[in-house]
């Protein structure tokens, strides 16, 4: 009797554990950092380096590292030709749990000057960086073009395996939004927010056509005709060049989707959308349509059934 009663304590606990499961929807978990690092621009001096540590709320002596970004590392990371002097945006990168997403808060918004928080997040997930919470400031106004460069920095210290192409395509985007927003600056038609809410949906749409088609299938074509639709559906209307700049970029986008991280890709984008703007994007919702959240009913249905059949059969050698 003992061993029926450790084997029908050891299938509770299962039962326990998956009813939990499916009615928490996969995510029952509280965000949590698991590593934080600290990246300063290698152009700023002692004093400067004490203020921006300040604006990151890093604590000079708590004993966290503090590692410094070079005009060395850009030209390592994405071939840019950058002097030390040059890099001042700073960062403080704090990765989080799996699935957590991406977000960015920059400290000093009046001194960052070209980027906004959610175009340094649609760039770090295109550039391969998941699942962390980003801080950006500076101690007067700059671009804020390096404090990407920092982030890659921060990823590679903390063990993330970069990708060169990811890493490439993440600073192409970043440098080809700043540009159609510059060429925007007095178009009443263009609105920054939107374009980032448009360009986080194209990208959606794109990594779930890769996912269906394979990204060799994927074509130019078909990538022009989101970007059309998606603008139209957020009313931007930008110049036929900015649509093919932009397209380029997506190109190069494209082309690091791998089979094995297209999954990934879309929860970043899903929930980054999500989180940042309440867009409604579905790309994992659709599947309950497709027959996959069916297969996962039937799954654990099965299982209670064989949970229930196993206690009536165990009463009844009582």
């Amino acid at each position: 009797m003992n061993r029926f009663r450790k084997k029908a304590l050891t299938i509770l606990l299962l039962a326990v554990f998956a009813a939990t499961f499916i009615s928490a929807g996969f995510s029952a978990y509280a965000v949590e950092v698991t590593e934080e690092v600290v990246v300063l621009g290698s152009g700023l001096n002692e004093s400067q380096r004490a203020i921006t540590l300040d604006i990151l709320d890093v604590d000079a002596d708590s004993g966290l590292e503090i590692n410094v970004v070079t005009g060395s590392d850009a030209e390592r990371y994405i071939g840019a030709q950058y002097s030390d002097n040059d890099m001042i945006s700073s960062v403080r990168v704090e990765f989080l749990e799996e699935n957590s997403g991406v977000s960015t808060t920059i400290a000093t918004p009046e001194n960052i000057t070209k980027i906004k928080s959610y175009q340094y997040s649609n760039a770090a997930i295109t550039s391969g960086i998941y699942d962390t919470n980003i801080i950006v400031g500076a101690p007067y106004p700059v671009t804020g073009e390096s404090a990407l460069t920092g982030v890659y920095k921060a990823a590679e210290i903390n063990g993330v395996d970069l990708d060169e192409d990811k890493l490439e395509a993440g600073n192409d985007e970043l440098i080809t939004v700043r540009i159609i927003e510059d060429n925007n600056a007095d178009n009443d038609e263009y609105d920054s927010e939107e374009f980032s809410k448009a360009l986080t949906e194209i990208k959606g749409q794109i990594a779930e056509l890769v996912e269906e088609k394979g990204r060799d299938n994927v074509t130019i074509q078909e990538m022009t005709v989101i970007v059309n639709n998606v603008l139209n559906k957020y009313n931007i209307n930008i110049s036929q060049a900015d649509i093919d700049r932009l397209v380029a970029t997506l190109e190069k986008f494209k082309n690091t989707i791998s089979a094995e991280d297209v999954d990934k890709i879309l929860e970043q984008i899903q929930a980054f959308g999500e989180d940042t703007w309440d867009m409604a994007l579905d790309f994992f919702d659709r599947a309950q349509t497709e027959g996959w959240w069916d297969q996962v009913v039937e799954f654990f249905n099965n299982l209670f059934r064989s949970i229930f059949n196993f206690f009536a059969n165990l009463f009844n050698r009582d």
